[in-house]
Formats: structure tokens, sequence, C-alpha cells
């Protein structure tokens, strides 16, 4: 699976499930080949359980239904259940070889990582991408790492095949500084990317 251009990081506390939808079904009209270079990602860890399966399976049904691929925060038990496209890991997850072993060869496994030790450990264990963070200043996140981050992240993970996934802070108008920067592909929580999803899709 090829690192997605557009994620779509959910957090219902701050973006309704509904308007998260209506973020997703933006890429209705637009050709396959584009709608496959967008992801969602179940994250919402103040959720219950329930609560969580139960968003994970609206959003599977919709991005299952236009050919977006649906990518689940840490719960390995959730991926499975919702047959999501992978998972992304953190620092207190499973480990990229088990999350491979339980999903199979084929599963996208992205790891948290806020600095360049981080984004070299994640090429050392087989990561599929690597998601650097924060970017730019976003509530509860630290100091922001800056553009010149994503650039020497690139370089750390040159030769190695694995993605790397801009996050943190950014909205419409840095996510394409972002992936000039070097980044393969952005990720959003607040921000809607509205009109511009297609041109970064596109990009």
């Amino acid at each position: 699976m090829q690192t997605p251009r557009v994620l779509y990081v959910s957090d219902t506390r701050v973006v309704p499930a509904e308007a998260l939808l209506a973020r997703i079904d933006r890429a209705a009209g637009l050709p396959e080949d584009l709608r496959a270079r967008l992801a969602v990602q179940l994250r919402d860890p103040e959720l219950s359980s329930r609560a969580l399966f139960a968003l994970g399976a609206r959003l599977r049904d919709r991005t299952g239904a236009l050919g977006v691929r649906l990518v689940v925060n840490d719960r390995i038990d959730l991926a499975l259940a919702l047959g999501a496209d992978g998972v992304h890991l953190g620092r207190r997850s499973v480990s990229v070889d088990d999350a491979r072993a339980l999903l199979g060869d084929a599963a996208w496994i992205s790891v948290a990582c806020h600095d360049l030790a981080d984004v070299a450990a994640a090429r050392r264990a087989g990561a599929s991408a690597v998601t650097l963070s924060p970017i730019f200043a976003s509530p509860g996140k630290g100091a922001p790492l800056g553009l010149s981050a994503l650039g020497e992240a690139k370089r750390a993970l040159s030769g190695s095949g694995v993605g790397l996934v801009a996050l943190g802070g950014i909205d419409a108008g840095t996510a394409g500084e972002c992936l000039a920067a070097g980044a393969d592909g952005v990720a959003v929580i607040r921000a809607d990317l509205g009109d511009g999803l297609a041109h970064l899709l596109r990009g």
C-alpha cells in the first residue's frame, strides 16, 4: 500500500462524525486513482471501545464505497474487525513485526515519530511509513519541528521505501508546503481541506 497523500484523522471532540463523513464524501467525484491516495485514520482515544467500533464501522462503510483506505490508530483488534487497510502505531503500541504478523504483509503500518532518532528506529523496524509531528504549532503537541525537519527526515529515509507523513497544525494553506519540503503525505485533524483536497491528491 502506497503512502496516502492525504489522511483525515478522526477526533470527534473537534470534528463531529458527520462533518468528517462530509469531508470524505468530497472525494466521490474524483477519479478512482485519486481516491486511492486518500485515507482516513480512526483515532478518537476518548471514545469507549463500543463507540469507537461504531464510528469505525461508519467510516469503513463510507471509505469502502469510495475506494478510500482506512487506517486504525493502535487498535489491532479493531483493524481486524473492521477490515482496515493498516494501523498507526504509537510509542506504547505493539511492535511493527507483531502488527504485521497479525494483519498480514500487505498491511500499511505507520509509526509515530517526533525526532530523527524515532525516524531511524521506525526505519529499522520495517515500518511502511513514519508520521512526523508536530510540524506546526498544535494544541498539546509540544514545540513545532518546522518544515526543515521534513527535509531531514526525508534524507534519513532515503533509499528505504519508507514513506513520510507530516502531522501537526497543518491546514489547506500549509499542506502543500509540507509536500514541497519532503513529505509524501499530510495528516490533518481540524483542517477542512475543502476544494484543495483534489489539488493535493493530484500533486
